[in-house]
């Protein structure tokens, strides 16, 4: 999954789109009029770009994932789902 998809997920929107996720504001501006569904306000790009900013990366979360399995602690919810997804 695309981060931007990630991002548009935790900022709780409904949307659909074809193709590739839009990589910069100019390409997002274009196609945020018909990406968001049921009279979803689109978030602007600052917002998603800070929220895809906060997402580690998967290898990451994987390699704290296991760590923390190994050392018998709990996981976060994105660690777990590196492993169930």
């Amino acid at each position: 999954m695309a981060k931007f998809d990630e991002a548009l997920i935790k900022l709780e929107k409904n949307f659909n789109y074809s193709g590739n996720p839009p990589s910069n504001e100019t390409e997002y501006n274009s196609m945020k009029d018909t990406m968001f569904l049921d009279g979803v306000v689109a978030p602007t790009w600052t917002e998603i770009k800070n929220t895809m900013d906060n997402i580690p990366d998967r290898e990451t979360l994987k390699a704290s994932a296991k760590a923390k399995l190994i050392a018998g602690e709990a996981l976060t919810e994105d660690e777990a789902n590196t492993i169930v997804l």
